[in-house]
């Protein structure tokens, strides 16, 4: 039998009001097996199940109402109909309402209690379900790494395929472990092969960049294929970016452009995208007047990047007339959002005002967001000193190098490599140097005197 006739049959049995096949109808509508993929659909008919006595729909429609699929978020509901599935013997209905309990949904919160009682079930059952709650909660709430970890690795070691996702970024970024971006692509292969959507766009971004595996951009493509069939938002974002710039597929810009539209409907990141595509002229003849109305329309969602862009438009006079105080209110309502680019070329704007010290106070608050143009001027200004100030250097580099910015991680790079505020290290700014060249910063010179000096240490 067809899935289609499946669907037939299940469709009729759900109409004449049998518990089950209205689950299953439920279901094949929340996956997208064998209808369009529909969360509005699935919750009317997780609820009709539900209704008829059915204990893992009722877990469903809890689950639904805690997160908002398909429905209205309603925690106190949620927690309702998680009570009735445990009374009527969903076990997984009773792992929910543990992390309500833990994260205050719906019921009091009881951090400590929750926790206890989740590592309980989880000693009794060794459900996976139950370790990547824990470490999500350590996580979360209590900002303990080591722990998060620890059950993530137990969770992922267990089959959590999200887990296996964490493992990945934990590994890629060294926190709690080493940084290997061998080890980070590995778990993220592992997560991909169990069609974790995540997994495959994190294996993608290791393909583009040569993060512990050769570049190979045709692999990124595909892998970016895979996870947009399975909704990952981001991937198919990116896929338009691939066809556009023809890496790793042949270049076919009306193609990604069409794709950005469709996904800007009702997603202002895919404004931002298209606004950039018109502005930067990718794949397309840079067209001031075509990259307006995109940026406008992820302004309006408060979108802080594209309020950025309209100001620097404004500042530059870009397919609008030159207004600087125009400008300067977009800059400051896309600080306000936390934009640190927005603080950044405020700091610019106040400068040449000779309003020096605001000035200096934006590019400080940039920089403790991990802005590296920030950071480095900061960290510059520092070193330039008579006499210089390396301490005050590293602090201001701490938050961009942590996000990887290829400017910030060669500035480091090169202190470590100098002995400037603290001894040589010279493998540490080979890593640093690496990481630069994966983010964009073409550190081959550097890297090759470095090896040189290296091998004649040794």
């Amino acid at each position: 039998m067809s899935r289609r006739e499946e669907i037939v049959q299940l469709r009729q049995a759900a109409f004449e009001g049998v518990p089950s096949a209205q689950f299953d109808l439920a279901c094949a509508y929340a996956d997208g097996n064998g209808v369009p993929k529909n969360q509005r659909t699935a919750y009317r008919w997780f609820l009709k199940a539900a209704q008829g006595g059915e204990a893992e729909a009722m877990t469903a429609v809890g689950y639904c109402l805690l997160n908002g699929d398909g429905i209205e978020p309603d925690e106190h509901a949620a927690v309702d109909w998680l009570r009735r599935a445990q009374d009527a013997g969903s076990s997984d209905a009773n792992r929910y309402l543990i992390g309500c309990r833990i994260y205050g949904q719906g019921m009091p919160q009881d951090l400590d209690g929750g926790l206890a009682e989740a590592e309980q079930q989880f000693a009794v059952t060794q459900d996976q379900e139950y370790a990547y709650l824990l470490a999500c909660a350590y996580g979360d709430l209590l900002k303990d790494d080591d722990q998060a970890l620890e059950w993530h690795r137990t969770a992922a070691h267990l089959g959590h395929d999200e887990s296996m996702v964490w493992l990945g970024y934990y590994h890629r970024f060294g926190i709690g472990v080493p940084r290997d971006l061998r080890e980070a692509f590995q778990w993220y292969q592992r997560a991909a092969d169990a069609g974790n959507d995540a997994g495959m766009e994190n294996l993608a971004v290791c393909y583009q960049h040569g993060e512990g595996v050769p570049q190979d951009l045709q692999t990124a493509f595909e892998y970016r294929e895979q996870a947009a069939k399975l909704g990952h938002a981001v991937s198919k974002r990116w896929l338009a970016k691939h066809l556009i710039h023809g890496a790793g597929v042949e270049a076919d810009p009306l193609r990604g452009i069409n794709m950005l539209e469709e996904l800007a409907r009702e997603d202002p990141a895919a404004c931002m995208m298209l606004g950039e595509v018109y502005y930067y002229g990718e794949g397309v003849e840079a067209d001031m007047e075509q990259a307006l109305p995109w940026f406008e329309k992820a302004a309006a969602e408060e979108w802080p990047e594209a309020l950025t862009f309209l100001g620097t438009m404004a500042w530059y006079g870009e397919g609008v007339p030159k207004d600087p105080q125009r400008a300067e209110t977009l800059y400051r309502q896309a600080a306000e959002l936390g934009e640190p680019q927005a603080l950044y070329n405020l700091a610019y704007l106040l400068d040449e005002r000779g309003e020096f010290e605001a000035a200096h106070e934006c590019l400080e608050r940039a920089a403790d967001e991990g802005h590296g143009p920030s950071a480095c001027v900061l960290a510059q200004r520092c070193l330039e000193e008579i006499p210089s100030d390396p301490e005050a250097a590293l602090a201001y580099l701490e938050s961009a190098v942590a996000e990887e910015d290829p400017d910030a991680l060669f500035l480091r790079a090169e202190m470590l490599r100098d002995g400037v505020g603290g001894p040589v290290d010279l493998p540490a700014a080979m890593e640093l140097f690496q990481l630069a060249q994966i983010q964009g910063r073409d550190t081959r010179v550097e890297r090759g005197v470095l090896r040189r000096r290296m091998r004649g240490m040794s």
